[in-house]
């Protein structure tokens, strides 16, 4: 894997985004995951779209702090409106730190059926987002496929397959 690095993960909600960047964090490594999603609670419960600008500014500062600092970086997010990952990219090629960025593909009744039965959801940790949101937020990353992302499929490949394909691409 390269020195230091940033890997941007974007994917619908039960794609796999989340398991596959806590199986790259190392902190012995300095690889630490970025979830993006975390800033929310910052402004609110569900951050509405004109709070997700807020969100995703405090991301990159902090993506800016973990750069500097000599991390790698796993940053994840649905990224439902993708402005923020052409200013991370450009952070790091500003360093010289290799980016890339991989989008998540599974199809729509697999991750209705995985929002239905992910963890926490039996316990009553986690309510399921619903079908209809899952498919609204599904089509919009279909309409916006960040152009150049490498296409990860969470449906075919095991989680360590996934991790492998992500190494492999960072060499």
């Amino acid at each position: 894997m390269a020195k230091q690095f940033l890997v941007i993960i974007r994917g619908a909600p039960a794609s796999g985004k989340t398991t596959i960047a806590k199986g790259l964090r190392n902190f012995k490594k300095k690889i630490v995951w970025l979830k993006v999603d975390n800033f929310k609670d910052f402004f609110s419960g569900e951050a509405s779209l004109s709070e997700q600008k807020y969100v995703d500014k405090c991301a990159l500062a902090v993506l800016e702090y973990l750069l500097d600092a000599g991390f790698s970086v796993v940053m994840e997010k649905i990224f439902f409106d993708p402005f923020i990952i052409p200013l991370a990219v450009k952070l790091a090629e500003k360093r010289n730190i290799k980016v890339k960025v991989f989008q998540i593909k599974c199809s729509l009744g697999v991750l209705q059926e995985r929002d239905r039965t992910r963890p926490g959801i039996k316990e009553g940790c986690r309510k399921p987002l619903g079908d209809e949101v899952i498919e609204r937020i599904y089509n919009q990353l279909e309409k916006t496929f960040y152009p150049g992302a490498l296409v990860l499929d969470t449906e075919k490949l095991s989680l360590e397959e996934c991790l492998k394909e992500i190494r492999t691409r960072l060499e």
